[in-house]
């Protein structure tokens, strides 16, 4: 091990230890390890540094933005029997707290970044092949949008099943079904996935955010380190033995991605401190948001039923 890899670590180490506190709590398993003594991880970290920040404060608005609307959820419905949209909108609440739930929109967000990412090509690939097919039946049109169009609406109402799926709100619109009519239970399908989602965002989605970005925090130290051994490396690979010369291009790219990281790892930390100092009160206004503007909607809704105000737990 290197001289450099092995600050490293201790980089990594003296911050675990500094979150254990010297305390024997036992700590939680899996025990993944840091990603930081990683060239590839180095390099991608302040984009993802960032990333992490932005994506917080893009969940956080979108929250915001939900939450605001549950106002105007009673007026989306057609006389419907109330008492079971106060069940739907307790139970979508629930779910979106629930493991069943957390998981598949976990799954989804991991879908989603591969497809947002390969967009283009997966569209050029299933484009190129609907024209082969169009072409081959003596057809001269092109479908290219019409494919793209159609593959991006596909995957987001497969998404949008798959996730309804695990949230069990959509067990008792599907239950009263035919006696909410197809009008008020569509309505209530979409206040039960806004619902649940925003729950997730608030009760799980920006804690793990806040707990990703620490994390990320502290492995400052050890990516600059590891940046440094990664391109020293890299020289060395270049100065050794005979290559060619299309393996030194390659080489010395990898140096300029890792410079170029390096440069921008002090105002991506700077930006993510600063984000990290309101983290728990942010966290705190959202959830607080939220259950002000559910409760309200609840109280709504149970006035409507002809049920009590709700007690508290």
């Amino acid at each position: 091990m290197t001289r450099s890899r092995l600050v490293a670590g201790v980089f990594f180490l003296a911050g675990q230890l500094s979150v254990l506190g010297g305390c024997s709590a036992p700590k939680p398993e899996p025990e993944i390890a840091s990603s930081a003594p990683q060239s590839g991880y180095a390099e991608r970290y302040p984009a993802e540094l960032q990333a992490t920040a932005a994506s917080f404060s893009e969940r956080e608005d979108g929250a915001k933005g939900v939450t605001g609307q549950f106002g105007s959820y009673p007026d989306q419905l057609k006389e419907p029997d109330w008492k079971v949209v106060v069940e739907v909108i307790e139970q979508a609440d629930a779910s979106g707290r629930s493991y069943d739930y957390v998981e598949r929109v976990r799954a989804v967000d991991g879908a989603l970044g591969f497809f947002n990412d390969n967009k283009e090509d997966l569209t050029r690939k299933v484009s190129g092949a609907a024209q082969y097919v169009v072409k081959q039946k003596g057809c001269d049109v092109d479908v290219t949008g019409a494919t793209s169009h159609a593959l991006e609406e596909g995957v987001e109402r497969q998404i949008e099943k798959y996730v309804r799926d695990r949230n069990e709100a959509h067990r008792r619109i599907d239950r009263h079904r035919s006696s909410l009519g197809k009008e008020n239970a569509a309505a209530l399908e979409k206040q039960a996935d806004a619902v649940a989602f925003a729950s997730y965002v608030v009760h799980i989605d920006l804690v793990e955010h806040k707990l990703r970005l620490r994390r990320m925090l502290e492995e400052m130290e050890a990516i600059k380190v590891s940046i440094d051994d990664s391109i020293a490396q890299e020289r060395a690979f270049q100065s050794s033995g005979a290559r060619t010369e299309e393996e030194k291009k390659a080489s010395e790219a990898r140096i300029e991605e890792l410079g170029r990281s390096k440069a921008m790892l002090d105002s991506s930390a700077t930006q993510a401190k600063e984000i990290d100092k309101s983290l728990e009160e942010r966290i705190e206004a959202a959830q607080k948001s939220y259950r002000e503007a559910l409760d309200k909607l609840i109280a709504t809704l149970r006035k409507n039923a002809g049920l009590p105000p709700a007690t508290e737990d």
